[in-house]
């Protein structure tokens, strides 16, 4: 009987693919080429993990138009490198040939009328390359998740699926460390896990485990030391189904786990996932976007502060006027400006002749994190700040270098001018001294905003008229107040298509309604811009003095999160308006004299519908899951997803523990019983409990020399055991063939015997490691 043994731990030989053994003559590069698939196999695996990962990537865009080209990106980048690996020469030059891949095949997507032969590209290209991705980064910074399915951003994510293709590829067989290649995944897996609800998703969370399993053992598999194999590594039967049985484990536990535990907030992964650079607060963007942000407020309270007005004031952070057709920008800070504020003057405010009063506000950041100050309008000087600030005269904004407003705690000093109905009218609506991109707009405003602006003003000629029919058109019956409708209708932002989808449909939210307003005011001839910040909050029982003036608290929360139009008017400065109906409060200057409340909808919103306008600012994704912590009572928030965080860790720990005891009991009873091969299943037993507790295998050592090793671990006690296993197991593989045996009691008590002193022999730490990480279950000895 002749005994064919593996050589070199069961790998082939690297001059396995040449038939003279390696010692024929050479040809050059191209000599001995590989024969075998595995640079295809190897390519295949890359391409599911990153195709299976870009699942989860459903809730970033609208719909799934992007994931043809995604994988006409991804094949195409890593067809080359499959073929440089044809031949063992080319080896280390198979990243650039991935790189060529990419570029080539994004090239043939998206460019092909700039390059050469369609796929190769050219200057052209390049300059088309960065002005799409340019267009894509105005698309995410304006847009909400979902984001509008558009061109540029099927480039982005196309470019970076490819790019995370040649950087697994690079890692996994390249480089020869497969498991590193997990960090490929993880890129594809952030923009859900930070910018989107529904985070990564069971479907996602699915695909990339399965990828990654897939490298995994495609590597092991093909390539086990970074070079491809002519013929892929036969393992014993057995090991195939055992390692998928225990990654199909490990994949499903973790994706049903979170879903029964909630974790990082709620549900299958989200949203703990939206890392809050405060730890606890909400952050406010000044951009224009983030439905789905307003949608998920909570009343978390972000900021509390102390007036002595009358009644509630809005807030304001930033202000968006410079609109390019695609959404609402705040202009470019000026290099110019000063920190410092103290004795702070807009640059177009009211005339000295026109009557003021001052306000007090002293404002308590409690959970928000922004580089814009929240501060009332008119602001004169603003104390105990900390920190850089610098003030912006042109939008009466106060913006932090190097600094937020976390833990701020500050005093604003307001010279309010007093406005009537009166003195607006006989205001000129006249914008020669405020600056040009006030009153600027695109050419490519659709008929219906500019129709609809001309049909509501009318015959109007009075800025203030103007000003006021389109206020109240806005809040008139025909518009409804809807944060659902926009996602639901596939309409979210501010840009011309949107205005021109919300016209249509008369439901919106806030930022619908405040660019609407804006835009067309400046088709009848009005300066307009957006404020950003904080409608009126809610009235608290907190009282102050300050000056020898009494000052009533307020508070305003993720739900208060509001954007409004602004209009100039000459010597009087900016002027707010309110045109989203039951949110805010209408001005006294600006309500019809047959309104009835001045402040209606101020206060007694739905507490199921957020009060305002996150769209144009609330990235307040802090928030989300604060409400559900709250429902547990006082504390138990925390604790809560302390206690499952620390129940998950444990139960991730356990899983290589429970397989190896689920793998070990079924062996037995498989002796036991006489199912399979009794002697076969003991011997293997034996060595994978040796092999656990850190006793060397060597699959080259015959079983008689194997033995001797373990017997050496065991010391010099008696092994009736031991030779009792090894001899069964013998006269097995290399006797005459026997008829099948019944069940062996003796060898499942002699393995199990053996085992329990293998565990006894071995050290502190290699008792721990035999439970928590087996050896058996990743290399089968």
């Amino acid at each position: 009987m002749t005994t064919t043994l593996p050589t070199h731990g069961g790998h082939p030989s690297e001059h396995d693919a040449d038939p003279t053994g390696g010692h024929g003559p050479a040809r050059g590069i191209f000599a001995n080429p590989r024969t075998g698939p595995a640079p295809w196999v190897l390519a295949v695996a890359v391409f599911g993990a990153v195709m299976g990962a870009s699942l989860g990537l459903g809730g970033v865009l609208s719909d799934f138009g992007w994931w043809p080209r995604g994988a006409v990106v991804v094949a195409g980048t890593l067809l080359l490198p499959a073929v440089i690996r044809r031949y063992p020469a080319l080896d280390p030059y198979a990243p650039l040939g991935a790189l060529a891949g990419w570029f080539m095949s994004l090239t043939l997507v998206f460019f092909p009328t700039t390059s050469l032969l369609g796929f190769i590209p050219t200057a052209g290209t390049v300059r088309t390359a960065l002005e799409m991705a340019s267009e894509a980064s105005t698309l995410i910074m304006t847009s909400n998740t979902p984001v509008p399915s558009a061109v540029p951003m099927f480039f982005l994510f196309c470019a970076g699926l490819g790019f995370v293709a040649l950087l697994i590829d690079t890692v996994a067989i390249t480089v020869a460390m497969p498991a590193a290649s997990s960090l490929g995944i993880l890129l594809v897996m952030l923009p859900p896990a930070l910018t989107t609800t529904t985070g990564i998703g069971t479907v996602g969370f699915i695909g990339a485990g399965a990828g990654f399993l897939l490298v995994l053992g495609c590597c092991r598999w093909y390539a086990p030391d970074g070079k491809p194999r002519s013929t892929g590594v036969r393992f014993s039967s057995g090991t195939l189904s055992r390692a998928a049985a225990l990654g199909a484990a490990v994949v499903l536990l973790m994706a049903l786990i979170p879903a029964v535990i909630p974790g990082f907030t709620e549900g299958s992964f989200p949203q703990g996932s939206r890392l809050d650079k405060s730890g606890t607060g909400a952050g406010l963007d000044p951009m224009i976007s983030l439905g789905d942000d307003l949608r998920s407020q909570s009343s978390q309270v972000n900021l509390t502060y102390l007036s002595n007005t009358e009644g509630p004031q809005y807030l304001r952070l930033t202000t968006l006027e410079n609109f390019t057709g695609k959404s609402w920008q705040p202009s470019s800070q000026p290099a110019s400006l000063q920190p410092g504020t103290s004795d702070l003057a807009p640059a177009a405010g009211p005339a000295p002749t026109v009557p003021t009063t001052q306000t007090l506000t002293e404002v308590t950041i409690e959970a928000l994190s922004s580089e814009w100050l929240p501060a009332p309008l008119s602001a004169k000087n603003v104390e105990n700040l900390t920190g850089q600030w610098r003030w912006n005269p042109s939008t009466q904004t106060i913006r932090g270098q190097y600094t937020s407003t976390q833990d701020q705690s500050y005093l604003v000093r307001s010279q309010m001018p007093v406005l009537s109905q009166a003195t607006l009218t006989a205001a000129s609506g006249d914008a020669a001294g405020v600056d040009p991109v006030f009153s600027a707009l695109p050419a490519d405003v659709p008929a219906l905003v500019k129709d609809t602006a001309l049909e509501v003003v009318g015959g109007e000629t009075n800025a203030f008229a103007k000003a006021l029919a389109i206020q109240d058109y806005l809040r008139s019956s025909a518009f409804s107040y809807n944060l659902n409708t926009p996602a639901a209708e596939g309409y979210d932002g501010s840009g011309m298509a949107v205005l021109e989808a919300f016209l249509t449909e008369k439901s919106g939210y806030c930022v619908h309604f405040s660019a609407a307003m804006a835009v067309m005011a400046r088709e009848v001839g009005l300066a307009s811009r957006i404020a950003v910040g904080y409608a009126p909050g809610t009235r608290t029982t907190q009282v102050g003095e300050l000056d020898g003036q009494p000052l009533r608290g307020y508070e305003a929360t993720g739900r208060d999160a509001h954007a409004w139009p602004e209009i100039y008017f000459e010597g009087l400065g900016w002027v707010p308006f309110e045109p989203t109906p039951s949110r805010g409060f209408i001005p006294e200057y600006a309500q019809e004299e047959t309104s009835a409340d001045p402040t209606a909808g101020a206060t007694d919103a739905p507490v199921d519908v957020p009060t305002a306008s996150g769209a144009v600012s609330a990235t307040a994704s802090a928030t989300a899951g604060v409400d559900g912590a709250n429902d547990a009572g006082p504390g138990a928030g925390p604790w809560l997803k302390t206690t499952g965080a620390i129940v998950l860790v444990l139960l991730v720990l356990a899983i290589p523990a429970l397989a190896r005891v689920y793998v070990r009991r079924r062996r037995l009873a498989q002796v036991r019983s006489g199912s399979g091969t009794p002697e076969v299943l003991a011997w293997r037993e034996l060595l994978a409990a040796a092999a656990d507790h850190g006793c060397p295998i060597d699959p080259a050592l015959t079983p008689a020399l194997q033995a001797e090793r373990i017997a050496e671990f065991l010391g010099s006690s008696p092994r009736p055991g031991l030779e009792l296993v090894l001899h069964a197991y013998e006269a097995l593989a290399f006797g005459p063939a026997a008829a099948p045996s019944a069940g062996r009691d003796d060898l499942a008590d002699a393995v199990e015997d053996l085992s329990a002193r293998l565990h006894s022999r071995a050290t502190p730490g290699g008792r721990i490691r035999a439970m928590l990480a087996p050896a058996s279950l990743l290399h089968r000895p």
